[in-house]
């Protein structure tokens, strides 16, 4: 815990002795804060009798929990180390309490044994709120043997604890207004340098303008070339002699501020001296001081995106050093100044220097230290691009394709009418002129018989007239005779076709007909399939890749019930015409086995490809998208 403890002098004045470490964070905010509890708890001691008091405040940002603030009224009266941590203690509990305040029995001094030593004092406490949040309390210390009742002294306490939300209000007003006063001092500033009509002229106006409004000697802006800092302008100097001693020394100290990338201060004030984070390196600036001053000086970075761009530089004489108050409004200014200039700065360039700057940066982007992971994986993405452009591949046309039979017929019944057997099953060995079913001829034999003794009849009618002689009737007889001769040849010539054979050697490949036994068939419905041992390969190819097909080109195929043999495989026919699949046009192409295996059947399915040179991956995945574009923008 830190605290600087504050003390009333005989003249009633508040003075401040250093009797613990005391943490500086906060600055001139923290300094307003303890300068107006100092008074506030002296008012409060006076008005309650209290012989000492301290402000106890709750950890925030930039403090740390503990005694901010701490009043004697008498110079007889210390804290030692356990009162303070008492005090520490009453402060947080009051500052949590619920009830408006507490009071407590404390030994202020000679309290070695806290629990043998006698109360010499009663600790009054008061929290101190804030639009409705504790931040602390205010402990007052009234001697034990003071009568007055204690709630008087609390609720005089409570009261004026509530100055403290006052006193927050009041500086943040204060700092509103404050930061409406550099805003309008910065944009002032831009103002007037937009009337330089290239980033030599407006960093001209920018230093003259800073000199001015800030009481500088010198204003110098400097804008990274390259890998150095060059000074761009100096305030009061429109011929700049870039090899000037002065100029030398303003770019040595604008070095030294760029590669701590960091607001540097010199002379460094004590406040930054007694914090490790807020010390810088100041040999430059050291230099440059000694050199064409005494001077103080303030050089601040000017970045662009978090990106360091340049450096500016104030300097005044040393009777005459920056206060602290103006440092934030010159911070405001950088961040304005830097994107203006390199914004004006870029516009003027000319195109060679716009190309040679999209280079540079392309390159350090590339070679840079930044987006690592990125880098890697443009860096693996552009290798595999380049492999896959490079690296040669059997080119191929693929399709799908399937395996029919080099030589098929159907059987057919040769007229209608009813089966009486079948000979064969799908899957059966049959050759040429083999008997594969039978129909039934038991109503043809009927007919047959009636056809034939009606033909007896007639002949006898026909032989008694011409015997009797009458000629003519025979005659009619004779025709009569005729057409009964052919309706028994056609009976006769269908008795014969009832046995249904095989046209060719093969095997059947569909005709299952045992349930068709005994059952009607049809003349236009074959009732066997008979296949060669002999097949082809039929393929369908794409109309986009039919240019690359020709007869006698090699490939290979790969079928779905053996998807890891490949056999190969040769053109003999390429279809002239297209065909619909799919709402896409096809060419079949036919070929033929040059090894056919014993397992290949007929109807199977599969993937074609065809040897078509040489490519890379990259134009074969291209392929499809460069032929679609080129029909897009064929005019």
């Amino acid at each position: 815990m830190t605290t600087e403890q504050q003390h009333q002098s005989p003249d009633g004045q508040i003075t401040s002795d250093q009797t613990q470490t005391v943490s500086q964070a906060g600055g001139g905010r923290h300094n307003a804060l303890r300068e107006f509890l100092g008074k506030l708890l002296a008012y409060q001691c006076k008005i309650t009798g209290a012989d000492a008091g301290a402000v106890y405040l709750r950890a925030g940002s930039s403090r740390p929990a503990g005694i901010f603030v701490a009043y004697h009224a008498e110079d007889g009266v210390t804290f030692d180390e356990s009162t303070s941590r008492k005090i520490t203690a009453i402060g947080e509990r009051a500052a949590t309490s619920t009830t408006g305040g507490t009071a407590e029995p404390i030994t202020l001094a000679g309290a070695h044994d806290l629990y043998a030593a006698q109360s010499t004092h009663n600790a009054l406490a008061a929290p101190l709120q804030a639009e409705g949040k504790s931040e602390g309390a205010c402990v007052v210390l009234v001697p034990i043997a003071d009568r007055e009742l204690q709630s008087i002294k609390l609720e005089r306490l409570s009261l004026t604890s509530a100055r403290f939300e006052a006193f927050l209000w009041q500086q943040s007003f204060i700092t509103e207004a404050e930061h409406k006063v550099m805003l309008r001092e910065t944009l002032e500033l831009l103002d007037q340098a937009q009337r330089g009509s290239t980033a030599t002229a407006m960093g001209s106006l920018l230093c003259d303008e800073l000199r001015r409004r800030f009481g500088c000697t010198r204003v110098s802006i400097g804008m990274i070339k390259g890998d150095h800092i060059r000074v761009m302008s100096v305030s009061g100097s429109d011929d700049l002699d870039k090899h000037a001693p002065t100029v030398e020394a303003l770019e040595a100290a604008m070095e030294e501020t760029a590669l701590q990338d960091a607001e540097v201060l010199y002379p460094p004030s004590a406040e930054m001296e007694r914090e490790p984070g807020s010390r810088r390196v100041t040999h430059e600036h050291a230099r440059l001081s000694e050199a064409f001053g005494p001077s103080s000086i303030v050089s601040l970075p000017l970045r662009i995106e978090d990106d360091l761009v340049g450096v500016m530089v104030l300097e005044r004489d040393a009777s005459d050093p920056f206060p602290d108050a103006v440092l934030p409004l010159l911070r405001l200014v950088a961040e304005f100044v830097g994107p203006a200039v390199y914004t004006r700065r870029l516009a003027d360039r000319r195109t060679p220097e716009v190309l040679r700057d999209d280079m540079l940066d392309l390159g350090a982007g590339i070679v840079g230290p930044r987006h690592t992971a990125k880098k890697l994986l443009a860096l693996t993405a552009l290798v595999i691009f380049i492999l896959l452009a490079v690296i040669p591949i059997p080119a191929k046309v693929t399709g799908s394709m399937e395996i029919r039979p080099e030589v098929g017929r159907a059987v057919v019944p040769p007229f209608a009418g009813f089966l009486k057997s079948f000979e064969v099953r799908p899957g059966d060995k049959v050759e040429a002129g083999q008997v594969v079913a039978t129909l039934d001829t038991q109503e043809l034999m009927m007919s047959l018989t009636e056809r034939n003794e009606h033909l007896a009849t007639l002949m006898t009618q026909r032989d008694d007239a011409l015997a009797q002689g009458q000629r003519s009737e025979a005659r009619k007889f004779d025709a009569q005779i005729e057409e009964s001769q052919a309706s028994v040849g056609l009976i006769n010539e269908r008795i014969a076709l009832a046995q249904m054979h095989s046209p060719v050697d093969g095997t059947i490949s569909r005709g299952d007909l045992e349930k068709l036994v005994g059952a009607p068939v049809d003349a236009s419905k074959a009732l066997f399939e008979i296949v060669g041992s002999e097949v082809r390969v039929v393929i369908e190819i794409d109309e986009r890749n039919a240019g690359r097909v020709e007869v006698g080109q090699k490939g290979s195929v790969s079928s779905r019930a053996r998807p890891g043999e490949q056999l190969p495989i040769t053109v003999v026919r390429v279809n002239p015409v297209a065909q619909a699949r799919e709402g896409s046009n096809v060419f079949l192409i036919e070929a033929t086995f040059d090894d056919p295996p014993e397992w290949l059947r007929a109807g199977m399915t599969g993937k074609a490809r065809l040897d078509d040179g040489w490519s890379t991956p990259l134009w074969e995945l291209s392929r499809p998208i460069v032929d679609a574009f080129r029909m897009w923008t064929w005019l």
